[in-house]
């Protein structure tokens, strides 16, 4: 039987050489996988067909693309890392020695890999949803799913956490709040206010972060720099965790000795959990002006950023060493600026974190609440999701999904589900390598603005390292 002249013109689409725009590139959703059921270009599981122009179903109807590097930079920075607070566990669990060399090995060995996918697959299909699209066309929507929903899980546990650590740190300087309900409303509040920037345009958030990155940054600098003159301890930079650490009756480091005595179960944890998060820059595809040039870029300054974010206040400190770093855990770089300048830097260091906590919250609600509408618009989640408001261009109904689980959530603690979130990372991305490579093969000649050097079979290798990594943390 011959095809149906809508069947047909799909398949003209998909067969027919790369021309256009990215915005008039054809969004392949199940409902044109089944329409597309049975014929040899494609198959509903396998999704093997090209991304190819058509005036079909256009993904990007008179929106204007504004989002540039800087932006997508200083989203990236609180997506991944949003400061280096929490990142003192790679030294108290390894020892400087160890820690400092993973921090510079950990960008080559994961970093870059899921830069360099992100934003070969980011230019090649700009579009809002990202590896979720990505998946879909190599693998089909049942993965395309599996990846969104572990993804979007993922992240509005995140997101439930941010309330909490605010309110924590509020406490600790105030005193307790008394009331559990009263402490549940704030939470509440907090999620809603810092939901809004999210609601009221895309620019103000890119924008936003950018300049909320320089706030966050600059007091570590300060404290790396004073680190360094006040340098008490350079022989620390070659030390590595021991087995007998002996502590004084005030808690205070005494001496080292034994074996060595590596956690590398929380080392690399930590490492993941502190440099997660770039591939999420995808998920706005849609709305980066000119993606092929404006991706590479942002992703390689953001992986130089982050690193160094982490390496040069961890180095200072380090240096310092007073408290001791083997008494180093989550929030110690408060106690470390107290030591190094007295109220002035505590406070500031402070106030860092309540803003790199609101970057965070921001930057993970605006990537979840972009890939839940790219998932409506290729029919994985109802369509309701993928509306816009009409005012200020932003995914309003998939903010509010993603603030009425936060509701649910804050009210837990998040203890034993936090360990799950770097499981549910490390499997989408798992399936975000695979979808890489399988592109490669199935879609050879779609046009890749920037493409990641050295041939399929080599790119394969290259992954077995970072793949390991990541079936390791799950």
């Amino acid at each position: 039987m011959a095809a149906s002249q809508p069947e047909t013109s799909i398949l003209n689409a998909a067969h027919s050489p790369k021309s256009g725009t990215y915005d008039d590139q054809l969004l392949l959703t199940p409902q044109r996988l089944g329409r597309l059921n049975g014929h040899s270009v494609v198959s509903s599981m396998s999704a093997s067909v090209q991304w190819r122009p058509s005036n079909l179903e256009p993904t990007k109807e008179d929106l204007q693309r504004k989002l540039t590097v800087l932006s997508i930079v200083g989203l990236c920075y609180f997506s991944v890392c949003g400061g280096p607070i929490g990142s003192e566990y790679i030294i108290s669990a390894g020892g400087p020695l160890v820690g400092l060399s993973c921090l510079l090995l950990f960008p080559l060995i994961l970093g870059l890999p899921i830069a360099f996918v992100t934003a070969e697959l980011s230019t090649a299909y700009p579009h809002d949803g990202g590896y979720t699209v990505w998946v879909l066309h190599a693998f089909g929507p049942f993965w395309a799913f599996q990846t969104g929903y572990w993804s979007w899980i993922s992240g509005v546990i995140d997101n439930a956490i941010y309330p909490g650590l605010v309110v924590a740190t509020l406490t600790e300087v105030y005193g307790p709040i008394g009331s559990p309900t009263a402490e549940y409303f704030i939470k509440a509040a907090i999620a809603v206010l810092l939901a809004l920037p999210n609601l009221f345009g895309i620019q103000i958030v890119g924008n936003g972060m950018a300049a909320l990155s320089i706030f966050v940054m600059v007091p570590f600098v300060v404290l790396a720099i004073w680190g360094m003159i006040r340098a008490s301890d350079w022989g620390a930079l070659g030390e590595v965790r021991r087995s007998d650490i002996v502590y004084d009756d005030n808690g205070d480091f005494v001496s080292m000795s034994g074996g060595v005595d590596i956690d590398w179960s929380t080392l690399l944890n930590t490492l993941f959990w502190n440099f997660n998060g770039a591939v999420g820059m995808s998920v706005f595809g849609g709305e980066v002006s000119n993606p092929g040039r404006t991706y590479p870029r942002a992703m390689l300054m953001s992986v130089l950023l982050v690193a160094l974010t982490y390496v040069v206040p961890l180095f200072g400190a380090t240096v310092f060493n007073s408290p001791h770093w083997t008494m180093w855990e989550d929030g110690s770089f408060s106690s470390i600026a107290l030591d190094l300048g007295g109220d002035f830097l505590s406070t500031w260091i402070m106030l860092a974190s309540f803003g790199s906590n609101a970057g965070m919250y921001i930057a993970e609600l605006f990537c979840d609440s972009f890939q839940i509408m790219g998932m409506a618009q290729c029919g994985l989640v109802p369509a309701f999701l993928k509306a816009r408001n009409k005012k200020f261009n932003t995914p309003h109904n998939a903010v509010f999904a993603s603030l009425v689980v936060i509701f649910v959530l804050i009210k837990f603690d998040f203890d034993d589900i936090l360990n799950m979130t770097n499981a549910l990372s490390a499997f989408y991305q798992i399936l975000i390598f695979a979808a890489f490579i399988k592109l490669r093969y199935t879609h050879p000649n779609i046009d890749r603005p920037f493409k990641v050097s050295g041939s399929t079979p080599m790119l394969c290798l290259g992954l077995l390292i970072p793949t390991a990594l990541l079936v390791y943390i799950a």
